[in-house]
């Protein structure tokens, strides 16, 4: 077992949580922006390729109290980097972030762990000049409270965020593993009606597509290169094929750009949904359990009336009586517009902009 730290959108710890649980690994720890977990070494390509609501998989290689760089040099040098880096694997030091420790300065701290890693390695494979090839070892470095966790960094370049689907969005898109995020928070399954009255690029109801079918979207990892991977290559591309679900879901838009933007994406990601213009209030009454899921305007790139927009969404809770309904908005006042109390509601940061996630469901 190793211990794994999924990075995710501070404040959505819930959703990271949710997977995690799904899969039957141990849950250590969840602060701010990350969850810390156990699993088998050679489940890590599977939890690349199949979480969802996660932006990076670190892999914990140690973590201590520091004060001094001394003893963060020895520290350092104590771990057994010898099972983490191949001979003249080349180290970066990817991030370091440093929050009310003693050690302050960031240049400083990462020249001592990468002299540091690298006296280990030159030690343990006798060798007396490390020649660095093109294999890339990242490192991330947190001290908090003078508690410091160094861990490898398994994607590197990019995020688990990017699924290559979303070559065009627009101005107020929602990133892919926030949109996961407020799907999986929801609890809707394929079974259910899935609408977003406010898609934009389309990338609540693509998400949803992905999860319901099961679809995995090939990336690459740096790890996939790691000597500690080599016996797993086969294991990062997935043969897991789509389920035939028959699922429902819906995208609608008032702008023509957005629907012609989201069906682009749909295809390149290779779901099949339906997006349509058309205005919310244009909705057809039901009285089906339908699940409405949406990223709604803020009013902030785009200029929208959106006290009188949302007023209109009113609409939603008369001709969807047995609606469940999930809206991320950075307006504290939404309830009093929408009309009714939500069950449950908390805060976090979307692009650098505070948000409500509003949950109303019962």
């Amino acid at each position: 077992m190793v211990e794994l730290i999924a990075l995710c959108t501070s404040g959505l710890e819930a959703a990271p949580s949710f997977e995690i649980k799904a899969y039957g690994y141990k849950i250590i720890d969840s602060v701010s922006g990350k969850v810390k977990f156990l699993a088998p070494l050679e489940d890590v390509p599977l939890i690349l390729n199949s979480f969802r609501t996660v932006d990076r998989i670190l892999i914990k290689v140690g973590e201590f109290e520091v004060t001094n760089f001394d003893d963060l040099f020895d520290k350092v040098y104590n771990l057994n980097w010898k099972d983490y880096i191949e001979k003249r694997g080349k180290v970066v030091i990817e991030k370091v972030k440093i929050t009310n420790s003693i050690l302050s300065a960031t240049g400083a701290v990462a020249s001592i762990i990468k002299k540091s890693i690298y006296e280990k390695l030159k030690n343990s494979y006798k060798c007396k000049i490390w020649e660095e090839n093109e294999i890339v070892y990242p490192i991330c470095v947190y001290l908090k409270d003078n508690l410091a966790t160094i861990a490898l960094d398994t994607v590197h370049k990019g995020s688990l965020a990017k699924r290559g689907y979303r070559i065009k969005h627009v101005p107020t898109s929602l990133r892919e593993t926030i949109a996961a995020s407020m799907i999986l928070l929801s609890r809707w399954d394929a079974s259910k009606i899935l609408i977003d009255p406010f898609c934009g690029s389309g990338t609540i109801p693509i998400e949803a597509a992905l999860l319901a079918s099961g679809k995995t979207l090939k990336r690459e990892y740096i790890c996939e290169k790691w000597e500690m991977f080599k016996d797993l290559k086969q294991n990062f591309y997935p043969s897991r094929e789509q389920k035939e679900i028959d699922y429902k879901i819906y995208g609608y838009d008032k702008s023509y750009n957005a629907i012609s933007i989201a069906k682009e994406n749909a295809a390149l990601a290779g779901v099949n949904i339906h997006l349509e213009k058309k205005v919310m209030e244009s909705l057809s009454p039901s009285n089906d359990i339908i699940y409405f899921v949406s990223n709604l305007p803020y009013g902030i790139k785009e200029k929208d009336n959106i006290a009188d927009t949302y007023q209109k969404m009113r609409y939603l809770l008369r001709a969807f009586p047995n609606g469940k309904f999930y809206f991320i908005t950075p307006e504290s006042k939404f309830e009093d517009y929408f009309g009714r109390k939500a069950n449950k509601k908390f805060r976090f940061q979307n692009s650098g902009i505070w948000v409500w996630f509003y949950m109303f469901y019962e």
